[in-house]
């Protein structure tokens, strides 16, 4: 956690500080108590934060960071915009500690991969990674912000919803490994192309970092993972497989399902080798990483047995989820709610992802307003479709998937009880 005073501040934003104040941490929401840190006032496209000085005074503020005059008891550092004041103190606050940075983007498997990735190097030094989802030109800074002196390894996820935010985040962590899990249709809706979209996370690769990529792209690297990669995976059966490694090998035991996280293993397996982090360690690192909820989680009940995916969806995810589904023996169950930001392909692209679930099993459900093209057997109620599967499917096992928007968190709850 940074901890400063506003003179170093004032003299990083090049303006007059007034009264000097020591303080611990940047905090950006007066739901939280604040005790002797600095409130930073964002402005968002809802909300602008500049209305709640008092309350940040009121949860333990010391000092203000304000685009515009506020009226406050507290010193107040006036700048011209608090979004960049965030990523220069961040930034700063980086190159203070200057850990080994990673930066991870992607279609999918981000998040798993910066989990993996971080279970190995904390085998070696305290390291730092990206809280939940936390990856966007405000959540990176905060990442940032968090950095301990004791911390000798960041990494970082980022995400992006349109050309160039992916620049400025690498432009922010400046990585010493960067790479792209995969291009997939994630969120192609916010991009406009897939053209687009490859360029978008291309943006996370410089000449300042080793940069790695999955042979299924097309960019140009210092090391690749995948098939006939410098780090690939051979002898796969369900989530074991050996690890290859240039010249080296290693079995491996995950305790994450899906063949598509053997892809994110070895994404971050290359990630730490380009780190100098040795073969076994990296092994030890994989095996002891566990799913996240909602992130093909496998939960056993006296009912079933369920497979929560669903934290997010796009057509690559759920199809990796339906492979991993097909995989179990017994009944199948799957339902599925809408997949967000397809733009103009989101109906043919649900009905692609229809005829694939159809090819799986029969008892197939949907919940959610485009989810009625994937053409399932349709529920306007999450209470009503639960009690259908309750009621139909005992001992069966599960797939619930879908983009947050869904909800379908919700049903997971539901189905448990």
């Amino acid at each position: 956690m940074l901890q400063t005073n506003t003179k170093t501040l004032a003299k990083l934003f090049n303006i007059n500080c007034g009264t000097n104040v020591e303080f611990s941490g940047i905090y950006t929401d007066t739901r939280q108590r604040m005790d002797g840190g600095v409130f930073l006032a964002l402005i968002g496209d809802n909300f602008d934060a500049h209305n709640y000085i008092q309350k940040a005074e009121e949860m333990g503020a010391v000092a203000i960071i304000a685009s515009r005059q506020v009226s406050s008891r507290l010193p107040v550092l006036l700048v011209k915009n608090t979004q960049d004041a965030l990523s220069k103190i961040a930034k700063h606050h980086l190159n203070n500690i200057k850990p080994m940075a990673v930066a991870i983007t992607g279609s999918n498997g981000k998040t798993t991969t910066k989990n993996l990735l971080a279970n190995i190097l904390k085998l070696s030094a305290p390291t730092l990674k990206t809280a939940g989802n936390l990856n966007n030109h405000l959540g990176v800074p905060m990442t940032l912000l968090k950095l301990e002196p004791t911390h000798q390894y960041a990494v970082i996820e980022m995400g992006a919803n349109h050309l160039g935010e992916i620049k400025h985040l690498r432009e922010l962590v400046q990585p010493d490994v960067a790479v792209v899990t995969n291009t997939g249709d994630a969120h192609i809706g916010e991009f406009g192309s897939k053209e687009n979209l490859i360029s978008a996370k291309g943006e996370i690769y410089s000449v300042d970092s080793q940069n790695i990529t999955n042979t299924n792209t097309n960019y140009t690297a210092d090391l690749s993972f995948g098939n006939d990669g410098d780090v690939f995976a051979s002898n796969i059966h369900e989530s074991n497989f050996t690890l290859n490694i240039k010249e080296k090998n290693i079995d491996v035991s995950l305790q994450l399902i899906g063949k598509h996280n053997i892809d994110n293993a070895l994404a971050a397996s290359a990630c730490a080798h380009a780190l100098g982090i040795d073969i076994d360690q990296i092994k030890l690192g994989l095996e002891n990483t566990k799913a996240e909820s909602g992130r093909l989680n496998t939960i056993r009940t006296e009912k079933f047995t369920l497979i929560d995916d669903t934290y997010n969806a796009s057509p690559t995810s759920v199809k990796a989820a339906l492979e991993t589904l097909s995989q179990y023996r017994g009944e199948l169950v799957v339902i599925l709610g809408d997949m967000a930001e397809l733009g103009d392909e989101a109906i043919s692209l649900h009905q692609q992802v229809g005829k694939l679930a159809k090819q799986i099993t029969a008892n197939f459900y949907s919940f959610g307003t485009l989810s009625k093209h994937y053409q399932a057997q349709h529920f306007d109620s999450q209470q009503q479709l639960s009690d259908h599967i309750i009621k139909n499917h005992l001992d069966s096992t599960v797939l619930v998937k879908g983009s947050r928007i869904a909800q379908l968190d919700k049903l997971i709850t539901l189905l448990q009880k």
